[in-house]
Parts: C-alpha cells; sequence; structure tokens
C-alpha cells in the first residue's frame, strides 16, 4: 500500500482527481482529516496531507481489521464480472454482520505492483480488488445517487 500510494502521491494528475473526489458529491471531508499515514495499510490521501504534514501524529496498530485479496484465475471480463458479483457479496454478508469495509485498490492501479501482488500474495491468481474488513465505531455516510441518475437512458421510473 505504501509504494503504490507514493506512486500515485508523485503524480500531481492523479492527486487532482482525488482530491475532486472530497465534497457534497463525494467523500466527507470530515473523513478525511486524520494523516494518510496512521494506520498500517497506507489510505488514499484525499486532502494531500502526506505533503502538508511531513509525520504522522501517530501510528494506529491495532485493529486494523482483516485484509482479504478478491482474485480471478485469469484477468478476462467474464472474471471481471465475477469478481463483482463475489464483492457483492462479500460487502452484502459484511453489512448485515455490521462489518465494515475499506477499499485498497492502490497496488492494483499499479501494473508492477498489481503483478507483485499476484506472485507474493495471491498464489499466481489475479487481484481484483483489496480490502480492509472490521468495526469501527467512526462512520461517516457518503451521497448516493438513486437509480434513475445512474442507469443509462432510462427515463423510465425505477419500481
Amino acid at each position: 500500500m505504501r509504494t503504490a500510494e507514493d506512486v500515485h502521491r508523485a503524480d500531481r494528475g492523479h492527486t487532482a482527481e482525488i482530491a475532486g473526489c472530497v465534497g457534497p458529491a463525494g467523500v466527507p471531508a470530515e473523513a478525511c482529516l486524520y494523516h494518510p499515514d496512521c494506520v498500517l495499510l497506507a489510505v488514499r490521501d484525499y486532502l494531500g496531507l502526506a505533503r502538508q504534514v511531513a509525520l504522522p501524529p501517530q501510528k494506529w496498530v491495532s485493529r486494523t481489521g482483516m485484509v482479504a485479496i478478491l482474485t480471478t484465475p485469469y484477468d478476462t471480463r467474464p472474471d471481471w464480472l465475477r469478481a463483482g458479483q463475489a464483492l457483492q457479496r462479500v460487502l452484502l454478508y459484511a453489512a448485515a454482520h455490521r462489518v465494515r469495509a475499506a477499499f485498497h485498490t492502490q497496488p492494483l492501479e499499479v501494473p508492477s505492483l498489481r503483478a507483485e501482488v499476484r506472485t507474493s500474495l495471491a498464489f499466481g491468481r489475479f487481484p481484483q480488488m483489496i480490502l480492509r474488513l472490521g468495526h469501527t465505531t467512526q462512520r461517516w455516510p457518503t451521497p448516493r445517487r438513486g437509480p434513475a441518475d445512474t442507469l443509462v437512458g432510462s427515463d423510465a421510473p425505477v419500481r
């Protein structure tokens, strides 16, 4: 995570895109106020805090949750679809048991690091998602669009 996040933080275009995700239609600003390196797995630096503050104020080494890697045998479109279906089931099961999920896809967005995850952690399978699962007392609701706003070419009311 740390290496991937360093790659992303060095890319001004990427940091500008990530910063644009914060606000009323995206990630709540109050969810981004902590230094992104306070946890064992570096998180996305939505507000550029790593560049503003040299070191995190403290490390939260406990309570990092369980890390899971969702993999597929191949890297084809049908595999991507099956991975999405599996992720849906994992997230629904987790939510039903009050387990929160945090996505850590940074290494999968850097081809050389995705290949490293594949060989060193995924037993040769193709990693499609890395997520952290656990319990937390902090949560920030994010806005959701309705089905009619997300379906392309759908003018009919959703039932």
